[in-house]
């Protein structure tokens, strides 16, 4: 990395190759100016410049992945084993599922014969179902028509209060004058 474009400049930093570096500004004569991780800026040449990583870094790259390979293949290697292992005790295992499937299907030929009860019983059920529609109907009827006569019970109770009352202060009301009346007629006899 020079101070300048050309080589008249002095070398500001020796960098290695595969260094990362920003790119900030570029001249059509053939240098690009750059700042490295740590901060520094300068300027390279162009063609020294790449996209990709160094070889260096691609072979590290390539040898990660060959290790890498190898291990997922001794993982491979050990799992066909163990599949192989399971194959033959599936294949005992099928045996014994054949003989399960044949006792099945005797239950199964048995259940089929139960099964053709099971129609009439769909329709006795169907039928209880719709009565007990009916009865929850003719229940919630009754609970708003109780109700009902619990509102009229308590309004006909408040009427008569009402009344009671009115009556109390009409005859108390008339019934002072009443006796006011008699004292003065028989005073007046």
């Amino acid at each position: 990395m020079r101070n300048g474009q050309g080589i008249k400049f002095g070398i500001k930093k020796m960098l290695q190759s595969g260094t990362q570096l920003q790119v900030l500004e570029t001249d059509p004569a053939g240098y690009s100016k750059v700042r490295t991780p740590e901060g520094a800026e300068g300027w390279v040449l162009t063609r020294y410049l790449s996209n990709s990583p160094s070889a260096r870094n691609q072979l590290e790259s390539s040898k990660q992945r060959v290790a890498n390979l190898e291990l997922e293949i001794s993982k491979y290697k050990e799992e066909i084993a163990s599949l192989s292992n399971q194959n033959s005790d599936v294949d005992s295992k099928n045996l014994t599922l054949r003989e399960k499937s044949q006792r099945l299907s005797k239950e199964l030929d048995d259940l089929r014969r139960t099964a053709s009860n099971a129609v009439a019983l769909e329709n006795e059920n169907r039928q209880l179902k719709e009565k007990l529609q009916q009865i929850d109907h003719e229940n919630q009827s009754l609970v708003i028509e109780n109700n009902a006569l619990k509102d009229n019970s308590t309004r006909n109770w408040f009427l008569v209060g009402a009344a009671v009352l009115f009556s109390g202060i009409l005859l108390g009301l008339i019934l002072p004058r009443l006796r006011i009346r008699k004292k003065d007629s028989w005073g007046s006899l």
